[in-house]
């Protein structure tokens, strides 16, 4: 999925030079647009300036940027 706003770009951008799988996901918080899913959270964190969210996910947690939907 192709992301318009600049921290969604620059989160997902952030992610996959770090290695991490980004996903289209749908969250709480009206969130829609780029996650990761990860077991340490600094694995996400650590590796983009965006302020994130985070979600925990049984083990793990999803972390997506802190804005809340794609075009705003």
């Amino acid at each position: 999925m192709e992301y318009t706003t600049p921290d969604h770009r620059q989160f997902a951008a952030d992610m996959k030079a770090a290695g991490l799988e980004v996903e289209h996901y749908r969250g709480r918080y009206s969130w829609e647009g780029p996650a990761v899913r990860v077991d340490d959270l600094q694995d996400a964190i650590g590796a983009t300036e965006v302020q994130c969210r985070l979600e925990p996910m049984g083990k793990g947690y999803i972390v997506y940027p802190k804005a809340y939907a794609e075009g705003r």
